[in-house]
C-alpha cells in the first residue's frame, strides 16, 4: 500500500460545487488521505457514517469528497477507530476528481433527495443508502464496504 502526502488532494470548485481533486497521479491502492473528525450521534451532510449509531464529522478533504455510482476511491472504515481512510480504487491522473459512493458507508442518504448527477453509465439515478447495492456490488467493494454495513449484509434476512 502507498501512502500519498495530505498534499496530494486539493479542494476546489468543480461541476457539482466544491470537490476534491488529485494533485498528481496517484497508483491504485494508494492511501490519498487519513483524517478524523467530531463523533456524532446524528448524520449531517458532511458526516460519514462509521459504525451503527455512530457518525464522524470529518475533516476536509474527505469532508468534500463527491459521491458516484462508479466511485474511483473507497472509504476505508474499522469499527471502534475515529478516523476514515480514503483510497484509490484505480490509477489516479492528476486533476481527476476524486469520489466515493456514499452507500458503501450510509445505510440511509437524507441530504440528497433529488436526482444523482454522477453521470456514470451505471449510475442508479439517486444517491441512495446501502439498502440499494447489490450483493454483487458489496462483494465487489469488498473492504471498502464499511465494517458495520457488512456485517448487516452477512446477516441471513438481509433483502
Amino acid at each position: 500500500m502507498t501512502l500519498v502526502e495530505a498534499s496530494a488532494l486539493v479542494v476546489r470548485e468543480g461541476r457539482l460545487g466544491k470537490g476534491v481533486f488529485a494533485c498528481f497521479d496517484a497508483p491504485a491502492g494508494a492511501v490519498l488521505a487519513m483524517c478524523g473528525g467530531r463523533l456524532l450521534t446524528r448524520r449531517t451532510r458532511h458526516s460519514v457514517q462509521i459504525d451503527g449509531a455512530w457518525h464522524l464529522d470529518v475533516e476536509s478533504p474527505i469532508r468534500y469528497v463527491n459521491h458516484s455510482c462508479v466511485p474511483n476511491c473507497g472509504l476505508l472504515i474499522r469499527r471502534g477507530t475515529p478516523f476514515v481512510e480514503l483510497h484509490a480504487l484505480r490509477e489516479l491522473a492528476a486533476g481527476e476528481e476524486v469520489t466515493i459512493d456514499y452507500a458503501t458507508f450510509e445505510d440511509e442518504v437524507r441530504y440528497m433527495p433529488g436526482e444523482c448527477h454522477c453521470g456514470a453509465s451505471s449510475c442508479r439515478g439517486r444517491v441512495t443508502g446501502f439498502k440499494d447495492l447489490s450483493p454483487e456490488d458489496v462483494e465487489a467493494y469488498g473492504v471498502y464496504v464499511a465494517e458495520h454495513l457488512r456485517l448487516l449484509a452477512a446477516a441471513p434476512c438481509r433483502s
